[in-house]
């Protein structure tokens, strides 16, 4: 009887961790990296909210507000906004005035996830997050020459057509590519790239030992999470906010990221 009741309670703590505590922790992971930057800066980074019609509005103000406190200087999304626009199209005018109430001192910037183009989304995404306030770089670059900074995005690998001759420009000392998929890399022209910020494996969303690589997505087998020296790069994989087929997260709570870049010659 002791163990049937032991059992019991561990089942429930196990399932309230995975639906409830897990999916909706919001833990802010930071990085600070030395760059040519001319003055501090602070970028937030999410990815792969996989928002479906049944939404959670507290949850989502959650996030808002931790994503404030960390007063950005840019707030950047790399993509999967909604999880199947054709099941949730109602989310077009429902998403927009939350996204609209983060906050960045310089802009909001994101590209496409494979999420973002099925389903009918490709036709609603980039309006979306031009009235939420962001800048969407579909195969695109925008520089902020004050700071020394500039920011690529790349078209959707998997459901896109990505450009991969656009990361061969040098436009600032230091140089970020928002990325979707994060194997990609091994595609592009990485010489000119500071750091790389990408999404879209969940970080495995449910981790267990042998098992979760089995499940990666396809263009996130080969970094599913963390940080990655390439060559002299950094590409930064975040293990994202949302679930999807699953709604479930296990050793895998969602997570922001928060990179405080410092300039080199600071003392």
């Amino acid at each position: 009887m002791l163990l049937l009741i032991i059992g019991t309670i561990a089942t429930i703590l196990l399932i309230f961790d995975m639906v409830i505590l897990e999916p909706n922790l919001y833990r802010i992971k930071r990085y600070q990296l030395n760059s040519d930057v001319k003055q501090p800066i602070r970028i937030v980074h999410f990815s792969d909210t996989h928002y479906h019609k049944h939404f959670s509005k507290r949850s989502m103000l959650k996030m808002i507000i931790r994503i404030n406190r960390c007063k950005p200087d840019f707030i950047v999304f790399t993509g999967d906004l909604m999880d199947n626009y054709a099941r949730a199209k109602e989310l077009r005018y429902q998403l927009p005035p939350y996204l609209k109430a983060m906050h960045a001192n310089y802009a909001k910037l994101a590209v496409y996830g494979n999420h973002d183009i099925g389903g009918g989304a490709k036709h609603v995404y980039a309006d979306m997050m031009k009235e939420s306030g962001f800048t969407v770089l579909c195969n695109e670059r925008i520089v902020f020459e004050q700071l020394g900074i500039a920011f690529f995005g790349i078209d959707d690998v998997l459901a896109g057509y990505e450009d991969k001759a656009v990361t061969q420009a040098k436009l600032a000392p230091t140089q970020i590519l928002l990325l979707h998929e994060p194997d990609f890399v091994e595609r592009l022209d990485m010489s000119q790239i500071s750091v790389t910020m990408s999404g879209h494996t969940h970080g495995g969303q449910i981790r267990l030992p042998y098992l979760t690589k089995l499940f990666l997505p396809k263009g996130g087998r080969h970094y599913p999470h963390g940080i990655y020296p390439i060559d002299q790069t950094i590409l930064s994989v975040t293990c994202g906010i949302g679930t999807t087929t699953l709604p479930f997260r296990f050793m895998c709570p969602s997570e922001l990221l928060l990179y405080e870049l410092k300039p080199i010659n600071d003392k």
